[in-house]
């Protein structure tokens, strides 16, 4: 179905999120899959971490768009995911089940992300790619995240997101992501595991290669409880 692109339109909610912070890093279980070890992070990680960051094919499609600088970059960037920062994201290091070594991170890196819900997000290296991975991450990543403790609160959301009845400000909690509109990949993953696009916007290019160009999002949901089938 074609959407049109829209402005952002916010509207205040009651409804459910996890209750905050999320388990320590230092305390969450690996989640084991059929091919995947998916676990917190170690300070070990630091070689596969960089590895991953200097690839353009992976770091095209995230925020920073460009590969990290230089080695101490990632170290930064890992130190805020095992440290106390960490704590306020559920991200996990993504695993070959058979080799154990890190092939890609991801997890819920915002508790408010750009429609105002938390925002799942993920990457791998190229070397991984086209092989069933991140649905398989994302599936095994949603069963945790669906059983974490919750806490009844109002959020500040885009109308777009939430179907309300007329006077009613209760909405089922969404999980968000969001994609370019050209990353045909992740639209497919986020199909296969049941999110659903509600939204495209605009937004300005915040780094070099897209300075002062207008980049077009797509935002998908993914309601809990689920609908009935």
């Amino acid at each position: 179905m074609a959407l049109l692109v829209t402005q952002k339109n916010s509207i205040t909610v009651q409804t459910t999120l996890p209750v905050q912070p999320y388990p320590l890093t230092s305390e969450r279980n690996p989640i084991k899959t059929e091919r995947l070890i998916i676990r917190p992070f170690q300070a070990s990680d630091i070689d596969a971490i960089y590895e991953l960051r200097q690839q353009p094919e992976v770091m095209k499609y995230t925020k920073k768009g460009v590969p990290d600088i230089n080695r101490i970059e990632s170290q930064e960037i890992l130190d805020k995911l095992m440290g106390s920062p960490g704590n306020d994201t559920y991200n996990f290091a993504i695993c070959d089940g058979k080799t154990n070594v890190l092939i890609g991170t991801g997890g819920c890196h915002l508790l408010v992300g750009e429609v105002g819900w938390p925002e799942i997000g993920y990457m791998f290296r190229k070397e991984a790619h086209g092989k069933g991975y991140a649905t398989e991450f994302v599936n095994a990543f949603l069963e945790a995240y669906w059983v974490l403790p919750r806490v009844r609160t109002e959020v500040v959301v885009d109308a777009e997101t939430v179907e309300l009845n007329e006077g009613v400000t209760a909405a089922k909690e969404c999980l968000t992501a969001i994609t370019t509109a050209d990353n045909k990949p992740s639209h497919s993953v986020l199909r296969k595991t049941g999110f659903e696009r509600v939204k495209v916007f605009e937004v300005l290019g915040n780094y070099l290669q897209e300075e002062g160009d207008m980049i077009t999002l797509w935002a998908w949901t993914l309601k809990w409880p689920p609908k009935a089938t």
